[in-house]
């Protein structure tokens, strides 16, 4: 009796406390597309599954888009404080490391404080002449360079210094209610000499939003 009074007690202190796994929210899980062997088609087009075949950092080839939790051992990643940089629930942003070496920055989506399971990462900055994104190389590439391998911007904007202007290419929706990027896209970010000073590519689900265009067509 007294064993079962004392079992009886430290469930409910669990239930009370939170304990439990229950804690953890149910996050739908984000089927990604598949990841391509890598390829390249002729200069001066751009094809954005081509493009993000062909992410080299530090020596590593890494695929975008990529569940968090596929990553091997010799991966680790370290997320940005939340509330510091206005993130909103469902969205996230974290430095990821290959044997302690910092690669980079990566945006996540899919990701909550009490379920990261199911994140996936979708974009990813890089900015030291040791990586590149097709062949675009930070700190080496030129415009010319840039225009040789994906050919002229979809848009450009002008900027102030330390960039003086940037070139995007691809399907770029804008931020949704969670402040996740909606895109099919690339950035490439220019110093005042035209060489590259930062690439970022961006790889996002947009299955939400091709649904209600079609639906809206119907």
């Amino acid at each position: 009796m007294k064993k079962l009074s004392l079992l009886l007690a430290c469930v409910l202190v669990c239930a009370l406390a939170g304990c439990s796994k229950k804690d953890d929210i149910s996050v739908p899980h984000i089927e990604i597309p598949p990841i391509a062997e890598p390829y390249t088609v002729e200069e001066g087009v751009f094809d954005v599954d081509a493009v993000r075949s062909n992410i080299n950092i530090k020596g590593q080839h890494f695929d975008l888009p990529q569940y968090l939790k596929k990553l091997g051992k010799d991966w680790s990643f370290k997320f940005y404080d939340r509330k510091a940089y206005g993130l909103k629930e469902g969205s996230a942003m974290a430095t990821l490391y290959y044997k302690g070496t910092d690669m980079g920055t990566v945006m996540l989506e899919n990701c909550y404080s009490k379920n990261q399971k199911e994140s996936v990462m979708y974009s990813i900055t890089i900015k030291t002449s040791d990586s590149d994104i097709y062949g675009i190389v930070p700190l080496v590439s030129t415009v010319e360079d840039v225009e040789r391998l994906i050919g002229k911007p979809d848009n450009e904007e002008k900027l102030e210094k330390p960039f003086t202007h940037t070139y995007r290419y691809g399907i770029m929706l804008g931020k949704d209610e969670q402040g996740i990027l909606r895109s099919h896209s690339i950035t490439v970010s220019f110093n005042e000499d035209d060489v590259v000073d930062l690439v970022s590519i961006t790889y996002s689900d947009m299955s939400e939003q091709q649904d209600a265009v079609t639906t809206t067509a119907e």
